[in-house]
């Protein structure tokens, strides 16, 4: 795997770390695809219940790398020779927590938005910076931000590309909290870690059904919640939990 995007697991948790930190983590066409083939990685692997998203020194994201992407061929020309992460991060049937550590702009900002749960460090800072380059968010960011923050909240972040710190970025619902920056992994991974804890057939299906909730497919959720149910009741795991809950013991699940 490329060196510009780490990986690690522990206890059922992958680590996705972001790196080039001499770049502030800005996306090149190597990063683009690194990080793209680790979260396909994580989602692949049946230990793996969790996933938490961050970045290797001050930065979170800061982007697109505007020196290799923007000039010459162009970013749309280039986008053809590798993957974002977008889509495997919207198709993952494992949870993902953003642990923003540092500046996230532009598709940065994107990036965390389309994880399911956002800490930051207090040294965290947002912006949507696409209007101020002659350009347009991707559909993810109006629709993440506009459940969020409410059309008002959106609509200011969106048209003036302001950076915003991550006590505003709580205060509009961006983010679920904000720790000192030396405690942010640590309190991601505790998350993370209490997801994993749960029976992940259960765990992948109410993913699914956050992300239809997200997109506004009230129909398809119907049926998505009514078929889970259905068929989460007949597992091994929703046995296992029935029994560990009458004999006082913790559950062990195995994913079916």
């Amino acid at each position: 795997m490329s060196e510009t995007c780490l990986y690690e697991t522990r206890d059922h948790v992958a680590i996705v770390t972001l790196n080039r930190p001499e770049k502030l983590n800005a996306f090149n066409p190597e990063s683009y695809q690194a990080t793209t083939d680790a979260l396909k990685r994580a989602d692949a692997d049946p230990d793996v219940r969790c996933i938490v998203l961050t970045g290797a020194g001050r930065g979170f994201c800061s982007g697109d790398d505007v020196a290799e992407l923007m000039g010459g061929e162009g970013l749309a020309s280039l986008t053809a020779q590798f993957e974002v992460p977008g889509p495997t991060m919207r198709q993952s049937r494992t949870p993902i927590i953003a642990a923003v550590n540092g500046v996230a702009v532009g598709y940065g900002f994107q990036l965390a938005l389309m994880a399911d749960i956002r800490i930051a460090a207090s040294t965290a800072r947002f912006s949507q910076m696409f209007i101020r380059r002659g350009l347009i968010a991707g559909a993810d960011s109006f629709r993440i931000l506009t459940q969020l923050c409410g059309p008002d909240g959106a609509a200011e972040l969106l048209l003036t590309g302001d950076v915003i710190d991550s006590e505003r970025a709580t205060e509009l619902g961006v983010v679920l909290k904000v720790v000192e920056c030396d405690r942010l992994l640590d309190e991601a991974l505790a998350l993370a870690a209490r997801i994993a804890l749960n029976p992940p057939l259960a765990v992948a299906r109410t993913r699914a059904a956050l992300q239809l909730a997200r997109s506004g497919r009230n129909e398809q959720l119907e049926h998505l919640a009514d078929q889970a149910l259905a068929e989460l009741v007949r597992t091994d795991d929703h046995k296992e939990s029935v029994a560990a809950f009458l004999e006082k013991r913790a559950p062990v699940y195995k994913g079916s």
